[in-house]
């Protein structure tokens, strides 16, 4: 078995939550049989687990892999990169420098996971909505709304007119004022939070652009969205507050951050220029 890093892993645990019944057969059969899936034709895969060949094919789709041959070559590479290491449980550590390893590794995994899925496209155009804005509101709630506070911050070094806030009664009041020239980044791991989604849908209606980041890329708040940065992190047993979630989104936006730096630097260079 893969030992959760793999790219079809990652890819299945971006969509898992919004599959069908069926797909989510084949995905579970995917996860736990790995090495099995590679050596099986279509319809045998098909028939061992109780589905069509088109329900795989469809996955596959889903996954953003273009059929069933790419989806086993893809398995076969990631199972002869595997580590084959299982996330250690904390809980279970026998003492606290074997707890730091089990931490340290599950932190620099969902880095690491992170990065290898971020989209480079996607980046720039979220930082192009954000040099043309008028002003920025930055929103997230639960353990988001602390990585909300910090964008905002280092926005605000750069001189972006930002905000940040986590009051989701004032935040309708703040969307009332902003429009076509203004953006809205929703930070939300799950990408299902009822009062992000709202805020979310508000902001499209006043004609804001939206920038989403979220752990799951067919969520509702990622379909609202005009662009979504996706982080690709393997909940631990804590739940959705747990550091790595948190690191990776920190990660992802300080990626954002450092390209809106060297892109500020460079109209400063260029206006220094054009002045001499």
């Amino acid at each position: 078995m893969l030992n959760g890093h793999g790219g079809v892993f990652l890819r299945i645990n971006g969509v898992y939550p919004h599959l069908g019944r069926m797909e989510q057969r084949v995905a579970n059969f995917i996860k736990n049989y790995p090495e099995e899936v590679v050596r099986l034709p279509i319809n045998v895969l098909a028939d061992k687990v109780g589905v069509s060949s088109s329900t795989i094919v469809r996955l596959c789709r889903r996954l953003g892999i273009q059929g069933y041959s790419d989806l086993k070559l893809q398995l076969a590479q990631d199972l002869a990169a595997s580590t084959r290491h299982a996330y250690a449980d904390e809980g279970d550590a026998s003492g606290p420098e074997a707890l730091i390893r089990a931490t340290h590794e599950r932190l620099l995994d969902s880095i690491n996971d992170t990065f290898r899925f971020i989209n480079a496209a996607d980046l720039v155009k979220a930082g192009n909505y954000l040099q043309g804005a008028r002003t920025i509101l930055v929103i997230g709630t639960g353990g988001s709304a602390a990585v909300a506070s910090l964008f905002n911050y280092n926005l605000i070094k750069l001189g972006f007119p930002s905000q940040a806030s986590t009051d989701f009664v004032a935040i309708p009041l703040i969307l009332n004022r902003m429009g076509p020239q203004d953006v809205l980044v929703a930070i939300s791991h799950s990408g299902s939070t009822s009062s992000v989604d709202e805020a979310v849908g508000m902001a499209k209606s006043q004609g804001c652009r939206v920038v989403g980041l979220t752990n799951y890329p067919e969520s509702v708040i990622a379909r609202q969205s005009d662009v979504v940065l996706t982080t690709a992190v393997i909940e631990s047993p804590h739940g959705s507050e747990g550091g790595p979630i948190r690191v990776a989104q920190i990660a992802v936006l300080d990626a954002l951050w450092q390209w809106l730096s060297a892109a500020s630097q460079r109209e400063e260079v260029g206006a220094a220029a054009s002045r001499g």
